[in-house]
């Protein structure tokens, strides 16, 4: 097991000791919509902080994470994708406790939260799970990457498709997704960066971080909750 992996074992059982009462309880009996708020929630700080357009990032993560929320596809901070598995969790106790376990036994090919962060490739950036679970910074950590991949493929349609897979057709079905739930194609008058010759303004000016890929350069990337 990896030394990360044993690291973020321990946060969680941490974490999950010192919870209070009430914090355990499952999600669904406090409110699904006040749940589902927190991915929006997370996304327009994340956008404030980085410059990435709300929109975007709300759409990214209804790909990612979305479920039904009475009636409405919503995103869903207590998600699981497993190897190509997707589960919804009722709280983050019990997301926390399904990945503790898969990682005990070796398995690493999660990706979790909102915006669906890999632990096997990103799990080191994170102070510990509940960091990663934890919508603002799953939500801040995507809207950086976002912006180191605008600055490496040279436009906004090639940042959204590669936050999936750097493979075009994979890429391109993703990037078709994310411009389906915002709900209309890019509009030439968004806002875009200064020092590119940004045709696809799908997301606004931001400063880069100094974060790593969300996938992988191999032939099998991880794959979104949606179809």
């Amino acid at each position: 097991m990896r030394r990360n992996a044993v690291v973020v074992i321990g946060s969680a059982l941490a974490w999950m000791a010192g919870l209070p009462e009430d914090d355990r309880r499952p999600a669904f009996a406090l409110s699904s919509q006040a749940v589902a708020n927190l991915c929006d929630k997370a996304a327009a700080k994340a956008a404030q902080t980085s410059g990435v357009p709300v929109r975007v990032l709300k759409a990214i993560s209804r790909i990612e994470s979305g479920r039904s929320v009475e009636g409405v596809l919503a995103p869903w901070p207590w998600t699981v994708n497993q190897a190509g598995a997707g589960s919804f969790f009722d709280s983050a106790t019990e997301a926390m406790t399904h990945v503790s376990a898969a990682l005990a036994q070796g398995q690493s090919n999660i990706d979790i939260g909102c915006f669906q962060i890999n632990v096997h490739w990103h799990g080191a950036k994170f102070a510990s799970l509940a960091d990663m679970f934890d919508p603002e910074e799953n939500a801040l950590y995507a809207a950086r990457f976002l912006l180191t991949l605008f600055d490496e493929f040279g436009s906004w349609e090639g940042a959204v498709g590669a936050y999936h897979s750097r493979h075009s057709g994979a890429a391109g079905a993703y990037l078709a997704k994310v411009a389906g739930v915002m709900g209309a194609p890019p509009h030439p008058a968004a806002e875009q960066r200064a020092d590119r010759d940004n045709r696809y303004p799908l997301l606004r000016a931001g400063q880069p971080g100094s974060y790593g890929s969300l996938v992988s350069t191999f032939d099998h990337p991880a794959l979104p909750l949606l179809q």
